[in-house]
């Protein structure tokens, strides 16, 4: 199989616009959490999110075209922007190069899509009639748009693929991505993963679930991954990107490398729609996969960290460490979540948490699990509480898990010089 090397690193949340701003925050144990301010939530059970309020569509859209994408797509190109930027890839006119277009692909993920589109047009067919919609409403709020416009906005002519697998979409698009590489089908591959869901439907069908946190008077804390006092995730919105390249090449051309993709697996609980498989047993097949895949090449790899899919929901965060309790049977390494700081990002989490703990392996940087008020008796893992640490880290591995029992794992490892 083909060496996979990642080249560039994009990433925009409620902390941050861009990578350089958002990780030490995320590091700092820092929230993005708060009143939602897009729509009026009075009469709302949940008022809070982790919003992004200070992002400008023009810096990566002509006004005209704000209305042919949703803002899952605009924050989407951001972060793509930023990973591009620096992979060393693009032309002068900010355009992949020429001789390296039909060779670069794309793949991009999101669980919902346009979802504020889709309340929007409803509405205006069901109030107005059907002549009151738009004709951009669809090709605005398809998920698969986001990689259809990156291709056109960075000239990309490889395979174009899309990856809608709820709250493990972005690793599942990593893992697609590498496929394609290891397979052939391309040299390189742009991965991208965003979701901007915090709108009245998306805000009140979770909530309508129970799955979301109610400390609206205290948003800062509201999300409590693996506390005693956890009451559920908060949404989150933004975006992250990956650009990965063919180890070889990115070696030969010197590139800056921040890590190299070792191993990934896949599983399905079948067990229930929303709810993970008991003892996490769905989850530990797939890490279970992502290691076994890792050591076929390294015999003696040790993970060092992992960032934990760690919802802040009863049922993931009992389950999750579980399955690494099962995963990990001499010990269970250093494990944190960063949604406390970001929120849950749903299908574009994966992504940002693949950005974050590659940044965390460049940095020797474990972020912090916040809100670490009580401990769970059931979850005693090391969620580094708190406070970020600092430690020699050769392999990383970030969770993702999804409505519909869908599992991603993959496993990144420190670039030798």
């Amino acid at each position: 199989m083909r060496r996979i090397a990642v080249v560039g690193l994009g990433m925009v949340n409620a902390l941050g616009l861009d990578k350089e701003t958002s990780f030490p925050r995320i590091v700092a144990g820092e929230s993005g959490v708060k009143k939602i301010e897009s729509f009026d939530v009075e009469g709302f059970p949940v008022q809070i999110a982790a919003e992004i309020t200070n992002f400008d569509p023009e810096v990566v859209l002509n006004p005209k075209d704000f209305k042919k994408a949703h803002r899952f797509i605009q924050l989407g190109l951001l972060a793509a922007k930023e990973a591009l930027e620096e992979s060393g890839l693009l032309d002068s006119e900010g355009k992949v190069k020429e001789e390296l277009r039909d060779r670069f692909g794309i793949c991009s993920a999101s669980g919902i899509g346009g979802l504020g589109n889709i309340e929007a047009n409803s509405i205006a067919c069901h109030d107005k009639g059907p002549k009151r919609v738009t004709p951009f409403f669809i090709p605005s709020a398809l998920v698969n748009m986001l990689s259809g416009f990156a291709s056109i906005e960075f000239n990309i002519k490889g395979p174009n693929l899309s990856c809608v697998t709820a709250c493990a979409a972005g690793t599942h698009a990593i893992i697609d991505a590498i496929k394609t590489i290891a397979l052939d089908g391309a040299d390189r591959v742009l991965v991208v993963g965003a979701e901007s869901a915090i709108c009245p439907v998306g805000i009140g069908g979770f909530a309508a679930m129970r799955a979301l946190s109610t400390r609206n008077d205290d948003p800062k804390t509201a999300s409590r991954p693996f506390d005693k006092d956890r009451d559920g995730f908060v949404m989150g919105e933004g975006a992250g990107a990956l650009v990965l390249e063919d180890y070889d090449l990115a070696k030969a051309r010197g590139a800056k490398i921040y890590g190299e993709i070792v191993g990934f697996g896949e599983s399905s609980d079948a067990n229930h729609i929303t709810t993970p498989a008991p003892g996490g047993e769905g989850a530990y097949r797939a890490m279970k996969a992502a290691m076994d895949m890792t050591k076929k090449k390294y015999p003696d790899m040790k993970i060092d960290y992992i960032n934990a899919h760690g919802t802040s929901t009863g049922y993931n965060d009992l389950f999750e460490t579980q399955a690494l309790r099962h995963a990990f049977p001499e010990g269970v390494p250093p494990v944190s979540s960063t949604k406390g700081q970001i929120g849950h990002c749903l299908g574009a989490a994966g992504a940002i948490e693949a950005v974050i703990s590659l940044l965390a392996l460049e940095a020797n940087t474990m972020p912090p699990t916040i809100n670490q008020f009580e401990k769970d008796p059931e979850c005693d893992l090391d969620y580094i509480p708190n406070v970020a640490r600092k430690k020699d880290l050769n392999f990383v591995m970030s969770n993702s898990f999804g409505f519909g029992g869908t599992n991603g794992v993959v496993i990144f490892k420190r670039c030798e010089a």
